[in-house]
């Protein structure tokens, strides 16, 4: 008796887990962005960094570099030059809550203090996103 398709069996049932958690972590990532584009926790000198924020699944075949590339010409658009980028490898799924202006660590300690949107966003949305994640692998292997 040969072990391979109990092998293949288990490979697709672990994919569709993945691919559940990702569709549970994209509606997640959804409400998070919301959340940060909707804060005006620092102020908003030129909008930029608020129109830059981005919470984007990354793993399981999704690189993130499009919504990285909206996030990037959105700041840029209205602050022109203070945009970085970079890239990140990751294993597994997961969600990149970030903002790609240049200033955007001034605004997180200096400005915003205890009103920092992207330290405390993890906080107030990673059980939000976990429950996704986790709804998302039950509903795909039901």
């Amino acid at each position: 008796m040969t072990v391979k398709p109990l092998q293949d069996g288990l490979k697709r049932l672990k994919q569709r887990a993945l691919d559940g958690a990702t569709a549970g972590l994209e509606t997640g990532a959804g409400r998070a962005e919301a959340a940060m584009k909707g804060t005006t926790a620092h102020g908003d000198d030129t909008g930029a960094t608020r129109a830059g924020y981005s919470a984007r699944v990354v793993g399981n075949g999704r690189t993130g570099a499009s919504e990285h590339a909206s996030s990037v010409a959105a700041a840029e658009a209205l602050n022109p030059g203070k945009t970085a980028s970079a890239s990140v490898s990751v294993e597994g799924i997961g969600v990149i809550l970030d903002s790609p202006t240049t200033y955007l660590e001034y605004l997180e300690k200096e400005r915003a203090g205890q009103h920092a949107v992207l330290a405390l966003t993890p906080e107030t949305e990673a059980l939000g996103l976990a429950a996704g994640a986790a709804d998302g692998s039950r509903k795909a292997l039901s």
